[in-house]
């Protein structure tokens, strides 16, 4: 949904400003681009809407009874993949040209600026604002900008926000030559002025009467500015990975619903008749003495039920992986799960890295419209990408290698063919440079190999 930054012109000059602002709001939050922020934020936060909202409905008489399962169970792996794909990038922060420049963005600028990556990926975008000397995190629940119709450009912005329900509102008015400030009544209402419009950087004159303002400047643009999560300027939770997250909320739900009501043990009653009273009696008597004693031709068979535990498991793990994928994100159980080299681990990332190099042009991109803000141009923006890698394997090869007895070398160095190996020990014996030893059996990887020098 777009807000027209010429509408607003035309409200102010015809005095109708806070009436635009007021109705711009009521329709920002009412539109479905703010309900869908809201639905992908309760992912992020361990919640499944979709879950919670479902129902299994059976008509038993005169009524309606919901049958699904009463205890419910989100599986949180929206924010997995958002913490792993935001941390991949902003782990290390942002690398510029010199600590100097690098200071005068401030002392937590790599911490909110990664918590406005967060917010961009949930929301699809969020907003910093350079607050004179330190960067400020507007989320996309409290903010939205006005764009210029010709150029598209955002020209101006509406930040509204309440502590509690019954607080009433501020609002904020953020324009190219300043900011002015709004009240409004917890139940809506008109806005009501709290501070006439004040540039960003103001000169104040202290002295024994108190502080005067005797100035202020503003910036070369507008210190509000998008971040986005990618390219297509939408959310990370995509229609079809949300879709399989439902799938597997829903399963993980119902499995452990069946479990919690299936009886392990129940008995199949042969020859036994009497309503329902009558059968009770008999449950209870089992449940109480563990036993049950037939008349005449009765029979009581003792059964039991097997859950399909294994297939459950396995599609709930093939359906994760399906997760993963979509999402371009590595699973650090696949990784994590066995001794995989230095060289699978990398391979096993190259889906993330073209994934996160997409949200490493919105975030360079971020950071140098601040820098030219605040008057820095021509400086390289860069990001050292955190993985995961098999270092203590790498270190150990390394420093083991130049002891390695010759054969060793030959057996784990690739470029060599096992049916090589022989021929060139053979040659090496011939030469009388003492390799004749024969080839140690078992794995030539192991940590005590046989016949190992």
């Amino acid at each position: 949904m777009i807000f027209s930054f010429n509408e607003m012109e035309a409200a102010k000059a015809g005095g109708t400003l806070e009436a635009y602002i007021t109705k711009n709001i009521d329709a920002y939050t009412a539109s479905a681009d703010y309900a869908d922020m809201l639905r992908n934020e309760a992912y992020y936060n361990g919640e499944n809407p979709a879950l919670q909202a479902y129902s299994a409905k059976v008509e038993i008489k005169d009524r309606s009874v919901d049958v699904f399962a009463k205890i419910r169970v989100p599986s949180g792996i929206f924010r997995r993949l958002i913490v792993l794909q935001v941390n991949r990038l902003w782990y290390n922060g942002v690398q510029l040209d010199n600590q100097e420049t690098k200071d005068r963005l401030g002392k937590y600028f790599d911490n909110t600026a990664k918590d406005i990556a967060t917010n961009a990926a949930i929301h699809k975008v969020c907003y910093g604002f350079w607050n004179f000397d330190r960067l400020q995190m507007f989320t996309a629940k409290e903010y939205f900008p006005l764009k210029d119709e010709r150029t598209g450009a955002d020209k101006a912005g509406i930040r509204f926000w309440q502590l509690e329900a019954d607080k009433p509102w501020t609002i904020q008015l953020f324009e190219l030559d300043g900011w002015t400030e709004y009240t409004r009544a917890a139940k809506g209402g008109e806005l009501i002025p709290a501070k006439p419009k004040q540039a960003y950087s103001q000169i104040i004159r202290r002295d024994a009467m108190g502080e005067e303002i005797v100035g202020g400047e503003n910036y070369i643009g507008l210190p509000v500015i998008a971040m986005y999560a990618n390219k297509k300027q939408v959310s990370e939770l995509t229609p079809p990975i949300r879709a399989k997250i439902d799938l597997y909320d829903a399963i993980m739900t119902t499995f452990g619903d069946t479990s919690l009501k299936t009886k392990v043990l129940y008995w199949v009653l042969e020859g036994m008749s009497g309503n329902e009273e009558h059968l009770t009696e008999i449950k209870n008597a089992i449940e109480r003495l563990g036993i049950i004693a037939p008349n005449g031709d009765a029979k009581a068979t003792p059964e039991t039920i097997d859950l399909p535990y294994e297939a459950t498991m396995k599609f709930l793990e093939e359906l994760e992986k399906a997760i993963f994928r979509d999402a371009m994100i590595t699973n650090p159980q696949e990784i994590t799960g066995g001794n995989l080299t230095a060289t699978a681990i990398n391979a096993s990332y190259h889906a993330e890295k073209l994934k996160v190099s997409d949200m490493e042009w919105q975030a360079a991109r971020f950071v140098d419209n601040i820098l030219e803000l605040i008057g820095i141009k021509n400086t390289l923006v860069k990001f050292k990408h955190e993985t995961v890698s098999n270092d203590m394997e790498i270190t150990q090869r390394l420093n083991m290698y130049s002891e390695l007895p010759f054969r060793w070398k030959l057996v784990l160095d690739p470029l060599f063919p096992d049916d090589s190996i022989e021929l060139i020990l053979d040659d090496a014996e011939k030469e009388q440079l003492g390799m004749a030893e024969p080839l140690p059996e078992g794995d030539p990887t192991g940590a005590d190999p046989a016949g190992a020098e």
